[in-house]
């Protein structure tokens, strides 16, 4: 199943990577973030859709993936 793809992709990151955050888009489906915190990432999301228009929000999406850290 998907959920259960994202399960072991998530267990995955948090015991090989070093990073242990992982970066979702906002909106998203409503069981990712809880997914990958019961795997053990930290979730932060970022922006990529504008409502009032129904398309991409390229200044949001610009601004929070330029703050994410790098690696």
């Amino acid at each position: 199943s998907g959920t259960g793809s994202l399960r072991v992709g998530g267990e995955f990151l948090a015991r090989h990577y070093h990073q242990r955050t992982i970066y979702l888009p906002q909106p998203t489906w409503g069981n990712h973030p809880k997914v990958f915190g019961l795997a053990g990432l930290s979730v932060k999301t970022y922006r990529y859709y504008a409502p009032a228009t129904r398309g991409l929000d390229f200044q949001g999406l610009l601004e929070d993936l330029g703050s994410a850290p790098s690696g």
